[in-house]
């Protein structure tokens, strides 16, 4: 993993300096393909990308379930609006060329799919029978983590598209987009804050580290899927209102859109 985040990275520096020998950057730069802000976004998105997965919250997450809740927390809700926002235009549009891939990607990010796939993961990975298998075997801990990344970059596509053919939702539905996506895991969180006993086998056996007891832990865990995660879904839903609320001119809205972000 590590090799393919290293990978992604200097793919990444690469396009950048090879449309910069070509003498097309600037050009790009000029007609909003690319913006100056969004290199800084896609290394922040993959700093956030190590740091859930390197880190010492990955050696934790095995016998603190708060920690893998951070992970959690670090994949959907950061890591892939950061990358969202440092994807180039320019970057997305040649794969737009192929009319069988851009049906697949349509329908993929299309609103009702993204919202449908993200929550159907973030819920079914946490029924106790499939969350056990996570954290006994590292192939499915990797593949759970695989899901919650990618249907999460896809959650956010109708907020952060940088392509209009897959175009993001107008301002109204963005607002009852997110109003909506918040409330599936708002809805897991209540039920692993207020369950009675631990619900996952594994922590409950777990050695009991800065003294939490198993009960305590998904509390806290569930508190770290809940509080921050609502937080950023609030800061999006106020910037799209005064996104929204300050525009003068509403025929323009599709091209400010694609300005904003």
């Amino acid at each position: 993993m590590v090799l393919v985040l290293g990978f992604i990275g200097a793919g990444y520096a690469y396009i950048f300096y090879d449309l910069r020998r070509q003498g097309r950057l600037e050009a790009l730069l000029e007609q909003g393909l690319i913006k100056r802000s969004q290199p800084w976004y896609f290394a922040a998105g993959l700093a956030t990308l190590a740091m859930a997965l390197f880190s010492p919250i990955d050696v934790f997450s095995n016998v603190l379930f708060v920690m893998h809740m951070t992970q959690h927390v670090l994949l959907i809700m950061v890591a892939a609006p950061l990358l969202l926002l440092g994807l180039p235009a320019a970057f997305v549009r040649p794969l737009l060329q192929d009319a069988r891939l851009k049906r697949v990607l349509a329908w993929l990010t299309h609103p009702f799919t993204a919202f449908t796939l993200y929550n159907l993961t973030l819920i079914g990975w946490h029924f106790p029978a499939f969350y056990e298998l996570t954290l006994r075997n590292p192939f499915i801990h990797d593949l759970e983590h695989a899901m919650f990344f990618y249907t999460g970059l896809l959650s956010w596509w109708p907020l952060l598209s940088p392509v209009r053919e897959l175009p993001r939702l107008s301002y109204p539905g963005q607002m009852l987009y997110i109003f909506l996506i918040a409330i599936p895991s708002g809805l897991l969180s209540a039920v692993l804050v207020f369950a009675e006993r631990a619900l996952y086998p594994s922590y409950a056996a777990a050695p009991r580290l800065w003294g939490l007891t198993a009960l305590a832990d998904q509390q806290a865990g569930a508190l770290v899927m809940m509080l921050p995660g609502k937080a950023i879904y609030l800061i999006a839903l106020t910037i799209v209102f005064f996104i929204w609320f300050n525009e003068e001119e509403p025929v323009g809205q599709e091209q400010l859109l694609y300005e904003e972000a």
